[in-house]
């Protein structure tokens, strides 16, 4: 799956991606980038608004999992998430989730094949203007058709 053609799966069935104007810059199962613009994304101390910011990281990691997991056609879901803001962000948000761990994928695919329902942890690292602004940790759920 390309970059554009994440962007437009992402855009049509996740509604508010679009009207945020996310956009995907990596589409790698190793590794996913997005990226919010402040523009579209502006709280009122003109700087990315936190709501948008954990919504990035959320469908960052979602995408690095379904990039792993084609097959499963998007059956996906965020189990549990936590996000720690370090600093304010000041200029376009970008959002970036690597494949780590090869073990806890190989579990998750086992578990996946035993029980039709596979979990992953995913981390991923938030910039803006090459300044680390977040980090989200989040736990999501693979299902089997």
């Amino acid at each position: 799956m390309t970059p554009a053609e994440l962007q437009t799966f992402l855009h049509r069935n996740i509604p508010a991606s679009a009207a945020l104007q996310f956009s995907v810059t990596e589409a790698d199962p190793g590794r996913t980038a997005l990226i919010a613009p402040i523009a579209a994304n502006c709280n009122h101390h003109h700087t990315v608004f936190g709501g948008s910011i954990v919504m990035l990281a959320t469908l960052c990691g979602w995408s690095l999992v379904h990039l792993n997991y084609p097959e499963y056609h998007g059956k996906i879901v965020i189990q549990e998430s936590h996000i720690r803001y370090l600093k304010p962000a000041r200029g376009d948000l970008t959002a970036v989730c690597e494949k780590t761990d090869p073990e806890a994928w190989a579990q998750c695919s086992a578990m996946l094949a035993a029980r039709g329902k596979g979990k992953i942890h995913i981390t991923c690292t938030l910039f803006s203007n090459d300044i680390k602004v977040a980090e989200f940790e989040g736990k999501y759920v693979v299902l089997a058709e």
